[in-house]
C-alpha cells in the first residue's frame, strides 16, 4: 500500500513563503509527530512518503501532486492554525479519487474529533498519540478488514518507538534555520518527552487530551542515541529541545548533562522551562549552563499575581524576577513569553506586565495579546461570558500577534503600553506581523 502523510503548515503565511523567509522557524521545522508517525509505519512494512504543504506554490499545484502519487491512504495532522487549508485538502483528494481512504489526527482531531466527523471527505479519524494506532488503521486496510471510523491512539512506550524519519521532510531547511538567535547552523530539533503536569488555564485540558495526564519522557539512554545518530548525518552545532517544559524532572537532567558530556556533544541548547522550576533547582540551570544550554524559553506570562492567579500558572511574580536573575548569572539568554489583553485584566494589571519586561529585559521579549484557544479553561471562560470577537470559534489566527480577541479590553492602551517598549522588541512584534 502507498502512504501519503500531509503537513498542511500554511494556515499561517499561506503558499510558496519557504523560499521568502527560510530564517522564519514556522516556515522551515519539521512536524515530529508525523516524522514519527511515518517511520512507524515504514518499520511495519508501508510505504510511506510526505506532503509538505508549505513547500507548494499553490492549490492547482497540490492537485497535480495528488493526481500524480495517487497514493492508496492520505493521513493529515489537524491542528488549530491549519485546520482550514486541512479541510480543504481533504476536499481536494476526494475531488480527485473518491477511493483514497483519508484519515485524520491531531489535536484538533483529538479535542474536536466530531468536528471532523461532520465531514464527508474524512474516512477516519484517529485522537491522541497515533503511532500504533494509525500502522493498524494500515494493516487492516492491507487485509481488507473494517476499522473504527473514531478511534482513540494506543500510547506507545517511548523508548520503544524508532527514531523519527527527518528526511519525510525537505531536512535541510531546517538545519539552516535556528530558533534561538546567533545559533550556529547545523541545527536540529528534538523532543525528550510527551505531556505536561502542569494545568495551565490557557492550554489545559486541550494538551492533555493528546498525551493524557502524566508527562512520560524517553530514557537518557535513548535520547543520547538519537543524537550520535544526528551528529553522524548532520554534524550538528545546535539543537532547540521542542519539549513544553525540557527541565521538568531534575534527575533526568543531571544523568542527561553526564551522559551528553561524556559522549562530547559541545552543541549551543535551547529549550523551554518554568520560573518556578528554575527558582528551586539552580544547581541544575547551572550544571545545563555548563554543558552548552546558553538559551531558555520561559513563559513568565504576567507581571501582576491575580492574573497568574486566574491562569492557574502555578508560579508567582517573585519567582519570575529570580528566574530571570538565575539566568543572566548564569549567562543564559530569556525568550520570554507574555501575555496581555486577558479576560478581566485591568490597566495597571497590564502595567505591571510592561514594567517586569522593562526590569527582566529579556535578550528577546515576546509580549503578545491573549488568544483563547478552544477546548481551554480559559475559553470556556469567554464563552460562558460573551468575551469571544471571532464569529468562527476555531479561527484563532497567530497567538503571537497584537490584534483584538476578546471584548472588554482597552487594546488602544495596551498599544500604547506595548510601543514603550524597547526597539528589539518592537522588531519582534513587527517581524511576527508579516504573517498575520
Amino acid at each position: 500500500m502507498k502512504i501519503t502523510l500531509i503537513y498542511p503548515g500554511i494556515g499561517i503565511a499561506g503558499f510558496g513563503k519557504t523560499k521568502q523567509f527560510p530564517l522564519n522557524g514556522e516556515l522551515q521545522w519539521i512536524q515530529h509527530g508525523l516524522a514519527s508517525i511515518g517511520v512507524y509505519a515504514k518499520r511495519e512494512g508501508h510505504e510511506v512518503d510526505l506532503i509538505d504543504m508549505r513547500t507548494l506554490d499553490s492549490w492547482e499545484q497540490f492537485e497535480k501532486i495528488i493526481t500524480l502519487k495517487n497514493p492508496d491512504v492520505i493521513g493529515i495532522s489537524v491542528s488549530y492554525l491549519d485546520h482550514k487549508p486541512a479541510l480543504k485538502a481533504f476536499e481536494v483528494i476526494k475531488t480527485i479519487n473518491p477511493k483514497i481512504v483519508t484519515v485524520a489526527g491531531g489535536i484538533f482531531a483529538t479535542v474536536f474529533p466530531q468536528e471532523l466527523l461532520k465531514n464527508d471527505n474524512i474516512n477516519h479519524v484517529i485522537t491522541g498519540e497515533g503511532e500504533i494506532t494509525f500502522t493498524a488503521l494500515l494493516d487492516a486496510l492491507k487485509k481488507g478488514e473494517s476499522f473504527p471510523r473514531i478511534s482513540k491512539g494506543i500510547t506507545p512506550d517511548l523508548d520503544s518507538l524508532p527514531n523519527i524519519d527527518r528526511e519525510l521532510f525537505d531536512y535541510k531547511r531546517e538545519l539552516n534555520c535556528y530558533f534561538a538567535p546567533w545559533h550556529p547552523f547545523p541545527h536540529v530539533t528534538m523532543i525528550a518527552g510527551r505531556g505536561c503536569p502542569y494545568n495551565c488555564s490557557y492550554c489545559q485540558p486541550a494538551e492533555r487530551s493528546v498525551f493524557g495526564r502524566y508527562f512520560r519522557i524517553r530514557s537518557v539512554e535513548n535520547v543520547i542515541q538519537e543524537l550520535r545518530d544526528l551528529r553522524s548525518k548532520y554534524d550538528f552545532k545546535s539543537i532547540t529541545w521542542w519539549d513544553d517544559t525540557f527541565t521538568v524532572s531534575p534527575g533526568w537532567i543531571y544523568k542527561f548533562c553526564d551522559a551528553y558530556k561524556k559522549e562530547g556533544f559541545n552543541a549551543e541548547i535551547a529549550a523551554c522551562s518554568r520560573a518556578d522550576i528554575i527558582c528551586k533547582n539552580e544547581e541544575m540551570i547551572k550544571r545545563l549552563s555548563e554543558v552548552g544550554l546558553n538559551w531558555l524559553v520561559i513563559g513568565f506570562e504576567s507581571g501582576n499575581q491575580r492574573i497568574l492567579d486566574l491562569l492557574n500558572k502555578g508560579t508567582t511574580v517573585e519567582q519570575n524576577y529570580k528566574a530571570a536573575e538565575i539566568c543572566k548569572k548564569h549567562k543564559i539568554k530569556i525568550f520570554a513569553t507574555f501575555m496581555l489583553g486577558l479576560p478581566t485584566e485591568t490597566k495597571e494589571e497590564a502595567g505591571d506586565t510592561i514594567r517586569m519586561i522593562k526590569t527582566i529585559k529579556p535578550e528577546y521579549p515576546s509580549p503578545f495579546y491573549f488568544t483563547p484557544i478552544p477546548g481551554t479553561d480559559v475559553y470556556d471562560y469567554c464563552i460562558k461570558n460573551g468575551l469571544l470577537l471571532r464569529e468562527d470559534p476555531f479561527e484563532i489566527g497567530r497567538t503571537a500577534n497584537f490584534i483584538p480577541k476578546i471584548k472588554g479590553v482597552d487594546y488602544k492602551y495596551l498599544d500604547t503600553l506595548t510601543a514603550s517598549l524597547s526597539p528589539a522588541t518592537l522588531l519582534s512584534r513587527i517581524a511576527k506581523a508579516l504573517f498575520d
